[in-house]
């Protein structure tokens, strides 16, 4: 989650940057700017949503895994 969560943040951080920079000779940097962060908003989502989805799944699968050698 911890890349993810970078990257979704240098999309913020980027989007900020852009409406700051609208002034007249900024303005041909702003189409690049808005593509770096619309990318890295979906990647970081993206990878976000990975590493939630799999601490969710290691979590699920270390209780599961600690019970099964078990017996009543």
């Amino acid at each position: 989650m911890g890349i993810g969560g970078v990257l979704v943040s240098f999309g913020a951080v980027v989007v900020v940057l852009s409406l700051l920079a609208r002034r007249p000779d900024t303005r041909l940097e702003l189409p690049a700017m808005a593509t770096i962060a619309t990318g890295s908003f979906v990647i970081g989502g993206v990878l976000f949503a990975l590493g939630f989805l799999l601490s969710r799944i290691g979590r699920n699968s270390r209780t599961s895994a600690g019970t099964e050698g078990q017996t009543a």
